[in-house]
C-alpha cells in the first residue's frame, strides 16, 4: 500500500502524468494506492479556496461597479455553492485515490495529541497545532492494525513532524512499535515514480499504442461506448456528408470508428507490465439522431480523448482519462476525407444489398426485417440515405441500445460524467443478440393485421423522397416489395426492373 501525505499530491490535476501514474500504479494490480481521508478533505479545500476568494472578489467588485453606476447593471452572479465545489473535487480525487477512512476513535486521539502539543503535533507560537497531521497519523496506524500483511510505504516530505522513517519521537515510537518493519518511507512524488516504475522509450511506446489502438477489437469498443456516452440534449456538431456543418445529439447505433491520431504517447513499466497513456482521435461515422427536427443523419465527427492501456492482455480495454466533445473533421485533413468517403460508400453498398433481396423476391419481408433488426446494418442503411423522420425509428433505436449494453465498451472509470452515464444504463442479456432474429420473424408475421399502414406509410414517405437527388431507388423499390409481400402478392414487373438497373449500376 502507497499512502500519500497532502504534500506529496497537493494540488494534483486528474489529467497530470501524476494522476496517470498512479491511475497505472493501480491498475497493474500490483500496487494499492490511498489518502487518507484527512488528507482528501485537505487536497479538496485547498482546490475550493480560490473558487471562494475569487467568488467574494467578484461579488465586491459588481457591488462597487453599482455604486457608481447611474442606472441598473444588469449583470448577476450565482450564488457561492460550497458543496458543489467540494463535491466535484472528491469525485475527481475518489478516481484517483482509495480512501483510508479516519475513525472515531483516531480523530479523538488526534486532538488529545494536538493538546498534549506530542508529536505529530506540536506546539506553535501561540497554541498547540497539528491536530490534522496527528489525525493522518492515527489514520495510518489504524489500516496497520487492521491490515496485518499489508507493507506500507508513506510518501512525505513533512519529516519534521512525521520523522525520516527510521527514528520515530515519543509518543510515535510506542505508537508503531512492533509494526516498524511494515511502514517504509518516501519523501515525495519523484521517489514514488524512481521506485516503482521504468520510462519506456518514445519509439516503443508509440509502436505498441498504434498495434493496439488500431485492432478491431479497440475500434469495436469504441464504437458500442459511443452509443452510450455520447448522448446530449443540447447537442454536438458533425459533418453530414459530404460538407454540410449540422447538429446531432445521439447515434441510433454504434457507427464506423477508425483511429484518426495517436499523440504525446508516455510508457512507464510497472513491475514487468507497461502501461500508455496516449492523446487519441477517432473518427466516427453512422447514423445519429438530428438535434432539432428529429430526422436521420449520416453523420461524421471527430471523438478526441486520453487513455490508459496496457498491451499484456489481448483483449484489454482501455481506461478513458479524459473525453472532449465531439468535433468537427478537418476537410483540409486528406487522410480524414479519404476515410470518409471509404465508410461512405460502405454504408451505400450495405443499403442495397439490405434491400435488394426483397425487391427481387427471393428474399421475404420477415428476413429482410430479421436482417435489419442488428443496429449497424439499420444504421448504414440510414447513413445512405437522404433526412427522413425518425419517429418510426424508435422501437429500433431501443434494440441499439439493448445490443450495445451487451458488448465490450471502454472503462470509462477514469472520468466522473460518463462514468455516471454508463453505471445508470441497466445491461441486458448477451442471449438477446440470438434472439434478435426470432424476434423480427415474430413482428414480421403480424404485420398484414398491424403493420399495412406502417408499410403504407413507409411507401408514401419512399414516394415523396423518390424525386430527391442522390436517393437510392433501391430504398424505394424495397419498400413496394414488402408491401406487396405483407399483403400476399409478388413484387410487380416494374419493382423488378428498378433493382436490376441498380445491380447494373453496381457492377459498373
Amino acid at each position: 500500500m502507497i499512502i500519500f501525505d497532502t504534500n506529496a499530491v497537493d494540488l494534483l490535476r486528474p489529467d497530470s502524468l501524476r494522476a496517470d501514474i498512479i491511475r497505472k500504479l493501480r491498475e497493474s494490480g500490483h500496487h494499492r494506492v490511498a489518502v487518507p481521508w484527512m488528507v482528501l478533505e485537505e487536497l479538496v479545500a485547498h482546490q475550493a479556496k480560490p473558487y471562494i476568494l475569487k467568488h467574494q472578489s467578484v461579488t465586491r467588485g459588481l457591488d462597487a461597479l453599482r455604486g457608481v453606476t447611474p442606472w441598473e447593471v444588469d449583470i448577476s452572479l450565482e450564488r457561492l455553492d460550497l458543496e458543489r465545489i467540494q463535491g466535484h473535487w472528491r469525485s475527481q480525487y475518489l478516481k484517483i485515490f482509495e480512501v483510508i477512512e479516519t475513525t472515531g476513535d483516531a480523530a479523538k486521539q488526534a486532538l488529545i495529541r494536538e493538546a498534549l502539543a506530542l508529536p505529530p503535533a506540536k506546539q506553535g507560537e501561540k497554541r498547540a497545532e497539528g491536530g490534522r497531521d496527528a489525525a493522518i497519523w492515527f489514520s495510518i496506524l489504524d489500516f496497520l492494525v487492521a491490515n496485518p500483511d499489508e507493507q506500507i510505504c508513506f510518501v512525505t516530505n513533512n519529516h519534521k513532524d512525521f520523522g525520516d522513517g527510521t527514528f520515530y519521537p515519543f509518543p510515535m515510537d510506542e505508537d508503531v512499535r512492533g509494526m516498524e518493519g511494515r511502514l517504509t518511507r518516501l519523501k515525495d512524488f519523484n521517489e514514488v515514480v524512481a521506485t516503482y516504475t521504468n520510462e519506456v522509450s518514445g519509439e516503443a511506446a508509440e509502436a505498441a499504442a498504434e498495434e493496439l489502438l488500431r485492432s478491431a477489437a479497440v475500434r469495436g469498443r469504441v464504437a458500442q461506448t459511443a452509443v452510450e456516452a455520447l448522448d446530449s440534449p443540447l447537442g454536438y456538431v458533425g459533418l453530414e456528408m459530404p460538407d454540410t456543418e449540422t447538429g446531432w445529439r445521439s447515434w441510433l447505433a454504434a457507427p464506423e470508428v477508425a483511429l484518426l491520431s495517436v499523440n504525446d504517447v508516455t510508457g512507464h513499466e510497472i513491475e514487468g507490465d507497461v502501461w500508455y497513456t496516449a492523446n487519441v482521435q477517432w473518427l466516427l461515422y453512422g447514423s445519429a439522431l438530428g438535434n432539432d427536427d428529429g430526422t436521420a443523419l449520416g453523420v461524421a465527427c471527430v471523438w478526441p480523448m486520453k487513455v490508459l492501456f496496457s498491451t499484456k492482455e489481448a483483449d484489454e480495454s482501455p481506461t478513458v482519462l479524459s473525453d472532449g466533445d465531439p468535433t468537427l473533421p478537418d476537410a483540409a485533413d486528406d487522410q480524414c476525407m479519404k476515410l470518409l468517403r471509404r465508410f461512405k460508400e460502405n454504408a451505400a453498398h450495405a443499403a442495397r444489398r439490405a434491400t435488394r433481396g426483397v425487391a427481387h423476391g427471393t428474399q421475404n419481408v420477415s428476413t429482410w426485417a430479421s436482417s435489419i433488426a442488428h443496429p449497424t446494418a439499420a444504421a448504414q442503411i440510414l447513413a445512405s440515405m437522404p433526412r427522413v423522420d425518425t419517429s418510426i425509428l424508435e422501437a429500433q433505436r431501443r434494440i441499439a441500445e439493448q445490443i450495445a449494453a451487451s458488448m465490450p465498451k471502454l472503462d470509462f472509470s477514469g472520468i466522473n460524467v460518463a462514468a455516471q452515464v454508463l453505471t445508470s444504463i441497466p445491461k441486458s442479456d448477451a442471449s438477446f443478440l440470438v434472439a434478435q432474429r426470432g424476434i423480427a420473424e415474430q413482428i414480421a408475421a403480424s404485420m398484414p393485421k398491424l403493420d399495412t399502414s406502417f408499410l403504407a406509410a413507409q411507401r408514401g414517405i419512399a414516394d415523396q423522397l423518390a424525386g430527391v437527388q442522390g436517393f437510392s431507388t433501391t430504398y424505394l423499390a424495397a419498400m413496394r416489395a414488402a408491401q406487396a409481400a405483407s399483403a400476399g402478392q409478388s413484387p410487380s414487373d416494374d419493382t423488378e426492373q428498378t433493382v436490376s438497373d441498380d445491380k447494373e449500376e453496381d457492377t459498373e
